[in-house]
């Protein structure tokens, strides 16, 4: 349990030691705490503007998560949206380049689920247009490319430790810089109030007390909690990270490596449990990369709909991925310029993306059970 000093602010501060620990861990020439991973990339969007164009519109994919939207605002971004390939979860790089012809300088790429995406193509591809590429790692944790760890892949970076993040703290984001960049200013931040500070403790003690598979029913069936919802939520005032939210980090940093690999090894499990199915296809990956498998995503005909038994299915953590793309969200529609009408990837994806827990608390059991009603899509 945390200690009353710690959520009273009291104590020796612990995010210079978390700052210090992600210099060195993702070799970066600056790092900054914010209050959540959003607010990092509000920051980061700021940054890359500054080195590029303060007026340039910012390239985002059509199909993520929707505080890549929020953050788009809180930065007063217009916004120019690219697709993504269906079969990769990587940017269409057709789309990307018509994105950058329509003048996106600084480039958003937020790899979903800890899939990696084709970074060195995308790198190729936005230095011919001299855009700045913010690599979104929120997603990416235990992920890698040829050797280097998501987050150490772009000039700027962010990092998030929302719930169900893989390493969390309850809240809570970082923006990463290179030498090349320059070092972002967390001047404006306001320091969290106490409510914050309590309330980001017990989002920590209730994602611990409701992971557990068999009791996904309860937490669902509470609709205050909004789980396995997707919903759009505005831009807040930049704060700092939380002492809080600080310490749990650093306390849960072995813990998070060991927690990486499980949901690598529970991924495998469930794909080889499900290879040859016709009706439900994993999200393949290169030789040279490791995924890191938040979730593990899978394509599936028909989506939820096609499952014999959805109630199910939902109780063991099997979900819709994003139920719409970013270019139906209403607060964005006044940002986006040069629209291109449809984005057949994305909007593929609505349909099919479904995604599977792969946590360190499934059990055996479950593990099984999960591979049981995947194999059963299509048969009924």
């Amino acid at each position: 349990m945390l200690a009353a000093g710690q959520l009273s602010g009291m104590g020796e501060d612990p995010r210079p030691a978390l700052r210090a620990l992600l210099q060195r861990e993702y070799d970066a020439s600056s790092v900054v705490l914010c209050g959540s991973g959003t607010q990092a990339l509000t920051l980061a969007i700021h940054e890359a503007r500054r080195v590029v164009d303060a007026k340039a519109p910012v390239a985002i994919p059509a199909f993520s998560c929707f505080d890549v939207a929020s953050a788009a605002i809180g930065a007063d971004a217009l916004v120019v949206l690219y697709d993504l390939d269906p079969e990769t979860l990587s940017p269409d790089l057709t789309s990307l380049e018509r994105a950058l012809r329509a003048g996106a300088r600084v480039v958003i790429v937020a790899p979903l689920y800890g899939i990696p995406v084709d970074w060195g193509a995308i790198t190729d591809l936005t230095s011919r247009y001299q855009a700045v590429v913010i690599e979104d790692a929120a997603q990416g944790h235990g992920a890698s490319w040829n050797g280097k760890r998501f987050g150490s892949l772009g000039k700027i970076a962010i990092l998030s430790f929302g719930r169900g993040k893989g390493w969390t703290g309850g809240t809570g984001g970082a923006i990463l810089t290179s030498d090349s960049t320059g070092d972002p200013s967390a001047g404006g931040f306001l320091e969290p109030e106490f409510s914050q500070r309590v309330d980001v403790a017990i989002r920590v003690a209730a994602q611990w007390a409701l992971a557990r598979p068999d009791i996904y029913g309860l937490p669902l069936s509470i609709p205050a909690l909004r789980l396995g919802e997707t919903t759009f939520l505005p831009p807040r005032a930049m704060r700092a990270m939380t002492r809080v939210a600080a310490t749990t980090l650093l306390a849960m940093h072995d813990a998070s490596a060991k927690e990486a690999s499980v949901r690598q090894s529970n991924a495998t499990t469930v794909i080889a449990g499900i290879t040859g199915s016709a009706h439900v296809k994993p999200i393949p990956t290169r030789s040279f990369t490791t995924a890191g498998y938040l979730r593990l995503p899978l394509r599936v005909k028909g989506g939820m709909e096609s499952f014999p038994n959805a109630q199910r299915a939902l109780r063991l953590g099997i979900t819709p991925s994003y139920p719409n793309s970013l270019a139906a969200l209403p607060q964005l529609a006044g940002r986006i310029v040069a629209p291109y009408g449809v984005w057949p990837g994305a909007q593929t994806l609505v349909r099919e993306l479904v995604t599977v827990p792969t946590h360190s608390r499934l059990r055996a059991h479950e593990v099984s059970e999960i591979i049981g009603i995947l194999r059963t899509v299509g048969k009924f």
